[in-house]
């Protein structure tokens, strides 16, 4: 059974609906997509305690899915907040990719007038008094960065160096870039595409450094030079000084972004976050359009030094 499986964790037989009533989860269900997840990934049983949890998540979200469809059918049906509590204490909130990817749809009722939908609770910036746009060329407030700490799920859309690196080096003149896997020429590709970000965001007029700390590729280094010279060369007149810079001890495996205005961004899987494209000739949105392309799964923590 997987209850067993499950020591540590506490997902409850009940979840606590947002109208304070309570509404039974089915933990069957639950218990079955566990206990069938189990015997067909791990026959021979030695799952880790990180593997428990993301079947956990997947059984979950599975059930979530069903009472999303209901609560989309009958405008009677309870919303559900489905969540449960790791083995830290923590409780950890469970949505569907098409949620996360898609906020301000997801929980939309079709029976309802548009005008009537539920506004979905996302991150809202507060609006003082006269900062009202007076025109339509009036920019929208932009959020200021906090330090957080973000996790993606594998196989969403939606995400880009913009929304997770941009408000973080915005208005620095030094980044460092340290990622000892920037080696084939998708991940060089993907060192370029954080300069190109860089050059949008930035003033005219301003000058920014971008320095990379990575690793040696064994196999053929001399083409690894060669790419990461042509983004240096790319560079010229742009505002732009890239620089890079080989580790060779061997030890490096961290992989983070530091700039110089005090904001430490570690990703667990660097700049790699995107799946490579199912298309590999012709065309395809997300060859210039990141938010297009599908995700990896990883995580992001922003730190202030």
């Amino acid at each position: 059974c997987s209850s067993s499986l499950l020591k540590g964790y506490d997902e409850p037989e009940t979840l606590r609906c947002s109208n304070r009533h309570i509404c039974p989860i089915g933990a069957d269900v639950r218990h079955k997509t566990m206990s069938g997840l189990l015997k067909i990934i791990f026959p021979a049983g030695g799952e880790s305690a990180e593997d428990v949890e993301e079947l956990l998540q997947l059984a979950l979200e599975s059930r979530k899915r069903v009472k999303d469809q209901l609560l989309r059918i009958d405008a009677t049906y309870p919303n559900v907040d489905f969540y449960y509590t790791g083995t830290d204490g923590e409780k950890r909130r469970i949505q569907t990719v098409e949620e996360q990817e898609f906020p301000q749809f997801y929980h939309r009722k079709p029976a309802q007038d548009p005008g009537q939908q539920d506004a979905p609770e996302t991150d809202v910036v507060d609006v003082e008094p006269g900062d009202t746009p007076s025109g339509p060329t009036s920019a929208p407030k932009k959020p200021k960065p906090e330090e957080s700490h973000h996790v993606f799920a594998e196989n969403r859309k939606g995400v880009s160096y913009d929304q997770i690196f941009g408000p973080y080096t915005d208005g620095a003149s030094r980044i460092v870039v340290t990622d000892p896997y920037i080696r084939y020429f998708y991940q060089i590709r993907n060192m370029m595409e954080l300069v190109e970000m860089v050059i949008r965001r930035k003033a005219p007029e301003d000058q920014v450094a971008i320095h990379l700390v990575t690793g040696p590729h064994d196999g053929d280094i001399q083409k690894q030079r060669e790419l990461l010279e042509s983004i240096t060369e790319a560079c010229t007149g742009s505002g732009v000084d890239f620089t890079w810079a080989f580790d060779t001890s061997g030890k490096a495996h961290a992989r983070d972004i530091v700039t110089d205005t005090g904001w430490k961004i570690v990703l667990d899987r660097g700049l790699d976050i995107f799946q490579a494209p199912l298309r590999r000739e012709g065309f395809n949105l997300g060859d210039r359009l990141q938010e297009h392309r599908m995700l990896k799964g990883f995580y992001v923590t922003y730190v202030r030094q």
